[in-house]
């Protein structure tokens, strides 16, 4: 454990073995951040935090060497790189951070690349050679309009009627048929139990504490309201196919 009374703490934590590894290791320095925290310690918190990101900085610039030609985004992916470095970090729920450290500092520095690219329709499909082709994966930022209209005060340009629908028309309707399916669930419980698992992703064990029930019982509920949305899903579907056809004949008619 590190002794944040340690007055050669800093000296240690810069301090490599002779096989080349640190004294303090990454693994260390993030049960002591999550100690730190748990403890209410956060200037300790955050000089381990610092010294974290100060070892991971030369993963992260190598990771995001992909933007070298525009410096306004390299530095964008590598400020996101670190906000998830410390965020997983200081995550207790986080286990395989403190398992493989410099992997799982990898996967997710390539992962904010990949977002980079992918928000400012820069990420393409590549064949077998690695070459890219087709189109990019997502629109630009800058090629995007806002969806809800101009207010009529304002001194902005006009926006567009419909921008980018993929993404924001879904973003605008995806609440409101969220809270139609769940509201096929007749138990409020159950809704409460879909929502933390399914859209906040939540811990069976973080479910039942905040449920008030054991972890099986909100394991169980959680199949059977799986369930029974299945059921009327698919009931629902068959009612519009069976609909249509009918709506296609009174048309002919």
């Amino acid at each position: 454990m590190i002794d944040l009374q340690d007055p050669t703490l800093q000296q240690r934590l810069r301090r490599r073995a002779p096989e080349g590894r640190y004294e303090i290791s990454e693994i260390e320095l993030v049960l002591a951040i999550r100690a730190c925290d748990a403890s209410g310690n956060m200037d300790g918190s955050r000089m381990l935090c610092e010294a974290l990101v100060e070892r991971s900085k030369s993963t992260v610039q190598h990771c995001a060497r992909g933007l070298s030609h525009r410096p306004d985004l390299r530095e964008e992916a590598e400020a996101n790189m670190v906000e998830r470095l410390l965020r997983e970090a200081r995550n207790p729920g986080e286990v395989f951070i403190t398992q493989n450290f410099i992997h799982a500092l990898r996967m997710l520095c390539i992962d904010e690349f990949k977002r980079t690219l992918r928000q400012e329709g820069l990420l393409y499909r590549r064949d077998s050679e690695g070459r890219p082709g087709g189109r990019p994966h997502h629109v630009p930022r800058s090629m995007m309009e806002p969806l809800h209209p101009t207010p009529i005060d304002s001194d902005a340009p006009p926006a567009a009627d419909v921008a980018d629908p993929l993404d924001q028309y879904e973003q605008l309707h995806a609440r409101e048929e969220s809270l139609r399916i769940l509201n096929m669930l007749d138990d409020p419980l159950d809704r409460t139990i879909m929502v933390l698992r399914v859209l906040r992703a939540w811990k069976w064990d973080e479910i039942a504490q905040a449920c008030k029930r054991n972890e099986r019982t909100i394991r169980l509920r959680y199949e059977k309201a799986c369930s029974v949305l299945k059921i009327r899903l698919v009931s629902e579907e068959q009612t519009t196919i069976r609909k249509a056809p009918q709506h296609s004949r009174r048309e002919d008619k």
